[in-house]
């Protein structure tokens, strides 16, 4: 086996691996406080600009960015 099969099996592996996450992971459902979508994050609103963007948004972009990174516990403090 040389390095470019070593390569492909590696990029093989991790595609699987990314795949099956994104299959396995829950469906999150939009948290809505007295009919205003509200991010599951920072509980605050979320801005009408991102819902334009990504109406099936559940979370404003800060928390979305650290949910992807990985900070799930840290919060923000974001108005529109």
């Amino acid at each position: 086996m040389d390095d470019v099969d070593v390569a492909q099996e590696s990029e093989f592996f991790f595609r699987e691996v990314a795949l099956h996450k994104a299959l396995t992971l829950p469906v999150e459902e939009p948290l809505e406080i007295d009919g205003v979508r509200c991010c599951l994050g920072c509980k605050m609103r979320i801005p009408t600009r991102r819902l334009r963007v990504k109406p099936d948004a559940v979370r404003c972009v800060q928390c979305q960015e650290r949910e992807e990174r990985g900070f799930r516990d840290v919060r923000c403090d974001l108005g529109d």
